[in-house]
């Protein structure tokens, strides 16, 4: 069996790749519906994240285990968070954690990974600030059941298990007014 995700450019019809473009067809419209296919599966892997994250913290492994896996579970939880937000703001939709997810994403996945020590991007250190990092620290990152603490900033799981139903319900409206309107079937 064969899955596939088969998207269109602008113009071009999916099932006749080989045909011409319609007429009239290049504005650069936003589809909010499009942009919910595309969020569901990043919503569905953050709500995995969560349950996986929760299963690590409660293990009877030592330390080190521990704190791999989490660490491991919340990268990529933030990585999803940050992907479901960028599309639900491309649908108008802004939420105050938005820019806490992206602080955390790219604190863990750059500042953290790939840029050690550089401490002379402005970026970097606008980010450690709204994170509230130790200037003394690389990192600072503690897992407990609840929350996760970046700094001196902790995010409850129940915050974000909160955020994603608020985005799963915007998703839900956009894919039922897109059904209204015979855009999807």
């Amino acid at each position: 069996m064969k899955h596939v995700i088969r998207i269109s450019k602008r113009g071009f019809n999916v099932l006749d790749i080989d045909g011409k473009p319609k007429e009239g067809t290049s504005d650069k419209a936003i589809l909010p519906h499009m942009l919910q296919i595309l969020a569901w599966p990043y919503i569905l892997g953050a709500k995995k994240q969560v349950r996986r994250y929760s299963l690590a913290i409660a293990l009877n492994k030592n330390a080190v285990e521990v704190t791999n896996e989490c660490l491991h579970e919340i990268s990529t939880l933030f990585e999803d968070l940050c992907t479901i937000g960028k599309y639900a703001e491309k649908c108008g939709q802004k939420h105050k954690m938005h820019q806490l997810f992206l602080d955390v994403r790219n604190h863990i996945r750059h500042d953290f990974r790939e840029e050690f020590d550089v401490d002379t991007k402005s970026y970097k250190n606008a980010r450690r600030e709204r994170l509230k990092l130790d200037p003394r620290l690389q990192t600072d990152i503690s897992f407990e059941v609840n929350s996760i603490k970046v700094g001196g900033i902790r995010i409850e799981i129940d915050e974000i298990n909160t955020y994603l139903a608020w985005v799963e319900q915007i998703m839900t409206t956009i894919m039922n007014k897109a059904k209204e309107k015979s855009y999807v079937e």
